[in-house]
């Protein structure tokens, strides 16, 4: 009945859901729509049957894991039925914790154990997504972490594999974090590698191997680590858009070079950074109204001497607010992290901390001051107008 109500309302558009309760041909509510849907897996049983019984009707996937991007992205291009895929999530959220944390199985576990029939090559039980990763992961977890950007809007792993299955990046560059001698990392479900753009890495000694991420859609990438080839590897065909090299870790500089056909079509290089050094205050406006809907959000970055972002850093940050406003939150991206977002002060996570700043009803300067031990202090000011 809903959907013929609907109808009534408005008859100029076509009828669609987003429930994911299309996972069979058994379904009723595809019968009703223009647009049927479907949740995860684009290789599974439930798209495959959905268009079986609806040839005719086009098929939305409104939501789709971070684990299977090149499956799914591939799969809607090659049926101009698949009208295309949406992410669970694009930005990170609140509750159900810990759904894309990293599971960090003992190694080979991700190979023998995974249901190949849901998710061909990159699946794993749903047994060992509980035990290693999992929905309503303990306290501290307090949210998702499954999202293409992360709390305060900064990209996740994911965003940068997706830019190169897409063909918006013709390279990126990622390094994961290291795990305890007998694990490894595995990207499941909504859970993906543990991994940064960084190749500063203080608690690593040289020479131990890391896993590092070329992704492209061309067709061969290839590492220089101090500008020459990493030992014993040369070029390498990307898999879903993604190479994966063992590199020795050596601090300085390493480069991933894209090529198709022969010719390069992209290079990045990550550089170790130095010491932590000072605050840096980057906000999203240049001006505020006396609106009290008109908000700053203020990227804290801790950097080095040179301006660097410190990749990992973790600075414990206080602010101070002086003129015409106030502080309306905090935040860091980090997933169980549960300061209090009222609290003037955060730590910085990955490096970078965020403030919001609210402007008063009057006219004036609001000056935001953010000081961490050992670091300079960054100050920033914003003008305030009717």
């Amino acid at each position: 009945m809903v959907p013929y109500l609907l109808r009534t309302f408005d008859t100029t558009r076509p009828l669609t859901l987003g429930g994911g309760s299309t996972h069979s041909a058994d379904d009723p509510s595809g019968n009703y729509v223009d647009i049927n849907d479907v949740h995860y897996n684009a290789n599974g049983k439930g798209y495959a049957q959905m268009h079986a019984a609806h040839p005719d009707k086009a098929l939305a996937h409104n939501e789709t894991f971070p684990a299977t991007i090149y499956q799914d992205i591939t799969f809607a291009d090659q049926h101009d039925w698949a009208v295309g895929t949406w992410i669970w999530a694009a930005w990170d959220y609140l509750g159900e914790a810990g759904i894309g944390k990293t599971p960090i199985p003992p190694v080979g576990t991700g190979a023998t154990i995974g249901d190949q029939s849901v998710m061909p090559g990159w699946s794993i039980s749903r047994e060992l997504h509980h035990n290693w990763g999992g929905f309503g992961y303990a306290y501290p977890y307090f949210q998702a972490n499954c999202g293409d950007f992360d709390l305060i809007g900064q990209r996740k792993p994911q965003s940068h594999w997706r830019d190169a299955v897409t063909g918006r990046s013709p390279v990126e560059l990622m390094v994961e974090r290291p795990t305890p001698a007998g694990t490894e990392q595995v990207a499941l479900r909504w859970g993906y590698f543990d991994e940064l753009a960084s190749w500063t890495w203080e608690d690593v000694e040289p020479g131990h191997p890391m896993t590092v991420h070329v992704y492209t859609p061309g067709d061969s990438a290839r590492l220089l680590l101090n500008g020459a080839e990493i030992p014993g590897g040369g070029p390498k065909a990307p898999e879903r858009a993604m190479a994966t090299f063992t590199v020795p870790y050596e601090p300085g500089e390493l480069t991933a070079v894209a090529s198709r056909d022969g010719k390069e079509i992209g290079r990045k290089t990550l550089r170790t950074v130095g010491a932590p050094a000072a605050l840096r205050l980057v906000p999203d406006v240049r001006s505020l109204t006396t609106g009290r809907d008109d908000l700053a959000h203020v990227l804290v970055e801790v950097v080095d001497r040179h301006g660097h972002v410190v990749p990992d850093a973790t600075h414990h940050v206080t602010f101070g607010i002086d003129g015409a406003g106030e502080l309306a939150g905090v935040g860091n991206g980090n997933p169980h992290n549960v300061d209090s977002f009222k609290r003037p002060s955060r730590y910085t996570w990955h490096g970078k901390a965020l403030a919001i700043l609210r402007p008063a009803k009057r006219p004036g300067r609001l000056t935001l001051t953010a000081k961490a031990s050992g670091l300079r202090t960054g100050t920033l000011t914003l003008p305030v107008r009717r």
